[in-house]
């Protein structure tokens, strides 16, 4: 039996042997326009070790931090993916010649600190971009107007840059985006009140910049999945953002502001198959009234803070969420009382909750 198999090993083994040898190499679907670009990108930032598979004449869609697509209905690969980051080695501005790779529609140069000056108008020569992230560098001035022209982008992100000057009201105008990150600039100016055409489930975060004015009351048809503000000037009234449409809002972060409205007339969806707040941050700012008895029957809450603030009255303690987080959460509000804090006082009003009794009277 051993001999028999021993022998069909052998007469088989010629031709397998044959076709491991015959078998075609592997097509290059690396189009050589995109290489050419691409080595011109890597000569431009002198061969930082980021770029070390990138070596002439091998197939470029294979290089480290590069991938290609098919155009449909044809055979042909373009490059439609390109993210450059986290190398501290890497020196310079955003290169003009990433114009020449025509079929992007992923663009990411972030985490990286050597990265300076402002953001290319060669960008708006790519019509197919759909997310570009350039954040956590060292880029400055304006956020460029001809950003308008992308009118396929859907994630914009330029955090942690030293961007300046106002937001453009045409990002809240663009047909497809659902997606902005401007947080840690100093981007000055009021919220645009284009914002209000943001798309249900939008996320748009604001924070750590020094806009001001009050809030567009127009944000108020939206509604966000994610909409932080927190760390800026803003004044007035905000309560406009809750409400008991509002399913999709997961993560609210207004605080370190002006903002002064009475917190007691915020409604929420609060049932357990309604509600996807997560996130709660309004402290510091001059909000008034009582906490609402939602909040305590918020099932998926695990973010809450309202400290530095002019509330008053008893922390509710139907549901008993409220009574999960830590006292600093609701400190420095001199009306505040019972658990996580000191039970409340029986009495006649105090100073806080008459100024709040006051503000209502005169929003009437």
């Amino acid at each position: 039996m051993e001999r028999k198999s021993i022998f069909l090993l052998l007469l088989f083994l010629p031709s397998l042997t044959f076709s491991l040898i015959s078998s075609p190499p592997r097509p290059n679907l690396c189009h050589p326009d995109d290489e050419k670009v691409l080595l011109k990108i890597k000569d431009y930032f002198h061969n930082t070790s980021l770029f070390s598979t990138w070596i002439p004449h091998t197939d470029c869609c294979k290089w480290r931090i590069v991938s290609c697509k098919k155009i449909p209905k044809t055979t042909i690969h373009r490059v439609n993916f390109l993210e450059i980051d986290g190398a501290d080695d890497l020196v310079g501005t955003i290169p003009p010649l990433i114009a020449d790779l025509p079929y992007l529609e992923t663009l990411i140069f972030r985490l990286l600190p050597n990265l300076t000056g402002p953001i290319p108008q060669a960008i708006a020569r790519l019509p197919h971009l759909k997310f570009v992230l350039l954040n956590w560098n060292n880029l400055t001035g304006p956020i460029p107007d001809y950003f308008s022209k992308l009118t396929n982008l859907a994630t914009l992100g330029l955090n942690n840059n030293q961007l300046t000057g106002p937001i453009p009201a045409y990002l809240g105008r663009l047909p497809k985006l659902q997606g902005l990150d401007l947080y840690d600039n100093h981007l000055t100016g009021p919220i645009p009140d284009s914002f209000g055409s943001f798309k249900a489930g939008s996320q748009v975060t604001l924070s750590n910049n020094m806009l001001s004015g009050p809030i567009p009351r127009s944000l108020g048809k939206v509604n966000f999945s994610i909409f932080e503000a927190a760390g800026n000037q803003l004044t007035g009234d905000a309560s406009f953002l809750f409400g008991e449409s509002k399913t999709e809002l997961a993560h609210l972060d207004l605080s370190r502001n002006k903002l002064s409205f009475d917190l007691s007339k915020v409604v929420m969806p609060v049932g357990q198959l309604e509600s996807n707040l997560l996130v709660l941050r309004l402290e510091n700012n001059m909000i008034y009234g009582k906490l609402p008895a939602w909040l305590g029957q918020a099932s998926l809450l695990y973010d809450f803070n309202v400290s530095y603030n002019q509330l008053f009255g008893p922390i509710p303690t139907v549901g008993g969420k409220l009574q999960e987080f830590d006292p600093s959460s609701f400190s420095h509000n001199k009306g505040l009382c019972g658990s996580p804090l000191p039970p409340c006082k029986q009495g006649r009003p105090g100073s806080i909750e008459l100024f709040a009794l006051a503000q209502e009277r005169a929003s009437l």
